[in-house]
């Protein structure tokens, strides 16, 4: 799922994935307006057994 400003531009993305195991990823990422290039981004592993791993990458991407 996108998120755009007022001006049409990509503010955000979001994207959720569930393996066949059960195991939920979510990425979140965040885009600069201005020049368009990544400036953060948050994956998110959510298991079964209840554990959860979360990192988070400043300036650029984990997951394409």
């Amino acid at each position: 799922m996108k998120t755009y400003d007022n001006s049409g531009k990509v503010v955000a993305e979001t994207n959720r994935i569930r393996t066949s195991d059960g195991t939920s990823i979510t990425s979140h990422t965040l885009f600069n307006t201005h020049s368009g290039q990544v400036s953060s981004q948050t994956v998110s592993i959510f298991q079964q057994n209840g554990k959860v791993t979360t990192t988070t990458t400043l300036g650029g991407k984990l997951l394409p």
